[in-house]
């Protein structure tokens, strides 16, 4: 089973095997993710062809703004 997190919205599925494109485009809707938030997976960075594993936690997070000097 996969945890999918974005924001608030949370999921658990059986997604392992798939990639993270496909997660994104099965899930946009019913999660609310933000074609511009970029995965992590268990903590670190991954690209859209990564492919989950049983257990992993995926997060769609989107970048914060800096506050300016």
């Amino acid at each position: 089973m996969n945890k999918i997190v974005n924001g608030v919205n949370e999921l658990t599925s059986a997604l392992a095997g798939r990639s993270i494109r496909c997660v994104r485009e099965m899930l946009a809707q019913a999660l609310n993710i933000d074609p511009a938030s970029r995965p992590v997976v268990d903590g670190g960075a991954v690209d859209e062809e990564h492919r989950l594993a049983d257990g992993e936690t995926l997060e769609f997070v989107k970048a914060a703004g800096e506050k300016g000097c």
